[in-house]
């Protein structure tokens, strides 16, 4: 893993080539900076291991020597027949995993063993109860959706054993009042639910020949049209009351002083621009504004750039403080104890704010339990192919998801990119996290279990650089969805606690979500092995579900999305429909940058009896 403080290439500008390296790339206590061979490999192996086991299966089926099922489901007689062996693609993942992930082989033996003996478990109990369902006449409910309840399952089963097993931070400081959900949010989050389902179900009953056309059309499919359906529509209806919440907001006015705080490790090549946004930023803002930059063990010429910059600026006044230990966690919290201001707007060092950001974005502190604000991260460019994919990512993410949660004061986390806070708050739960991935949605989701809310407002506009070159893609996005599991760990008291929005619905929701991500790109290669090279045996196999999963109702969701904020960037979901793919790869690859501790021969024996 490369140092903050290592010698690095420089630019012809002064910045240093790698600038994206940090400490924080990999936190040496929860994760190891693996090349992308380790990801790769997991492909390889999976592809193989799924080749191998088809192959056997076949040889079975055609010497006669067994009856070789076409999934691993019981008691199926009479309930339909297998399209798709979910099953078989759901082991062969949590096989290969256990397999790779980052310890001795005992450990590794020891998640393989947990991960397939949760998920057998629950497949023979629902198999037995739908066989004998079946076989009273009570009901019949089909080896489908067996398959997919079973599937469903598996996204649960795949972070417990993570949370459970590797080496992630311990549960931070509780709050002293923990927070209550708010009824009138509750009730919102049931009616639209509510709203999804009976939609969806009405919808399938009533328009039957027309759902069935969306079939054909790989427009519904996947895990089922029903859920799909229920999906858009229950994020419909929560965006209208997120979009009615920020509308009401507009017609407050509050520019208190606020301190700007801006962590800066060898961002020499930006930081001018970032500083030059904010004093533009300043001359319409009725407050008071003063600058923090952070110079964060930066080997380049970061702080003379910031120094010489901040001296031409004609609306703000500002200091350069310099903090020889790496971590941008650090940076902040030295940042913090330096500020007198209550109001702390954190921004990174490669951002700029669009004007007005500073306005629209403060205004909801008039509201006494706000804890966090933040705008929507539009890409500086539209250049490269990731800057494109990006622009559409964000409109999804930022523009439609994060005003949905809105809704219901579910907002779990606002990016560091651009962030406001109150000062007193932060100190009240204890400041930035150090020394793990993810800190600024911690202190989002610590400021939630203490009873104030985070507001994300698409009306504050700002631009963020957009990774270069591959390598800095896949640093950053590892990084970003490691955290999930980092978060988790460290906020688990929040987990399912009845107590929150976040923490009831929108973690473990974010949890099975990352789970789903991550089998993505396998289980598209293991469907296209199925298709292409064992069509005789899946002859019930169609290839309009497995579109649909990349494609479908989320893609047309994608196109209204498009329409709404910029008609134009239609033309770019191609590449983000493609990108989907790519995000999925390095999702993967977060998880398997994970640690986990070594097991000795006699402790795995002694676990796999009494089963953690």
């Amino acid at each position: 893993m490369s140092d903050q403080t290592h010698s690095a290439d420089t630019t012809a500008d002064g910045g240093v080539a790698d600038h994206f390296r940090s400490v924080d790339s990999a936190p040496a206590d929860y994760a190891v900076d693996r090349p992308a061979s380790g990801t790769n490999g997991f492909i390889i192996t999976f592809a193989g291991l799924s080749i191998l086991v088809m192959c056997v299966r076949a040889f079975l089926a055609h010497t006669g020597w067994a009856d070789a099922p076409h999934d691993l489901v019981l008691f199926s007689e009479g309930r339909g027949n297998v399209e798709f062996p979910l099953r078989m693609f759901i082991s062969l993942f949590f096989f290969t995993y256990g397999l790779l992930c980052y310890s001795n082989i005992w450990r590794r033996l020891f998640v393989i063993g947990s991960l397939l003996g949760k998920y057998y478990v629950f497949c023979v109990v629902i198999d037995f109860i739908f066989g004998w369902l079946h076989a009273q006449g009570i009901a019949s409910i089909s080896v489908f959706a067996g398959q997919m309840i079973s599937g469903l399952m598996a996204l649960a089963i795949f972070p417990h054993t993570v949370l459970r097993q590797a080496q992630l931070p311990e549960q931070g400081p509780l709050p002293a009042k923990p927070a209550r959900i708010p009824l009138p949010s509750f009730l919102k989050w049931a009616f639209c639910l509510t709203v999804a389902m009976v939609g969806a179900a009405l919808a399938i009953q009533v328009f039957y020949n027309l759902v069935e056309t969306l079939k054909n059309w790989a427009i519904l499919g996947g895990i089922g049209a029903g859920v799909f359906l229920m999906q858009q529509i229950l994020a419909v209806t929560t965006f209208g009351f997120g979009y009615r919440t920020l509308k009401r907001a507009q017609d407050v006015e509050y520019s208190p002083p606020a301190a700007i705080l801006v962590p800066a490790h060898n961002e020499a090549h930006s930081i001018a621009a970032t500083i030059q946004s904010v004093d533009e930023g300043a001359s319409t803002y009725p407050g008071k504004i003063k600058l923090y930059v952070v110079n964060n063990a930066s080997t380049d010429n970061t702080y003379e750039v910031a120094t010489e910059t901040i001296a031409a600026c004609k609306h703000i006044t500002g200091v350069v403080l310099d903090c020889p230990t790496p971590g941008k966690a650090i940076a902040l919290n030295m940042g913090i104890d330096n500020i007198t201001e209550e109001y702390v707007v954190r921004i990174d060092a490669d951002t700029v704010i669009g004007p007005g950001c500073l306005e629209n974005a403060m205004r909801h502190f008039a509201e006494p339990n706000v804890g966090c604000v933040g705008g929507i991260p539009m890409p500086a460019e539209e250049k490269t192919w990731m800057d494109k994919a990006r622009l559409v990512e964000v409109y999804m993410r930022h523009g439609f998801f994060q005003v949905s949660l809105d809704g219901y004061d579910a907002v779990m986390g606002i990016p560091g990119m651009f962030a406001i806070y109150r000062r007193s708050q932060l100190l009240e739960v204890g400041g930035m996290v150090q020394g793990m991935n993810g800190e600024d949605t911690d202190i989002c989701m610590r400021l939630t279990a203490a009873g104030y809310k985070s507001v994300a407002d698409p009306n504050a506009v700002y631009y963020s650089e957009t990774p270069a070159f591959y390598e800095h893609l896949r640093e950053q996005r590892t990084r970003w969805f490691r955290s999930i599991y980092h978060l988790t760990a460290r906020n688990r008291a929040m987990l399912f606690d009845g107590q929150t929005m976040v923490g009831t619905f929108v973690l473990p929701f974010n949890l099975v979500n990352a789970a789903r991500r991550a089998m993505l790109a396998p289980l598209l290669l293991y469907a296209a092995i199925c298709l292409i090279f064992f069509q005789s045996t899946f002859t019930a196999m169609r290839w309009q579900p497995i579109v649909a999963t990349m494609l479908g109702m989320s893609m047309i969701m994608t196109v209204v999305v498009c329409l709404i904020w910029r008609p134009s960037s239609i033309r770019h979901i191609p590449i983000y429909l493609g990108f989907r793919i790519l995000r999925s790869y390095f999702t993967l690859a977060s998880a398997l940058t994970l640690i986990y501790p070594p097991m000795e021969p006699r402790n795995a024996f002694k676990r796999f009896r009494s089963r953690e």
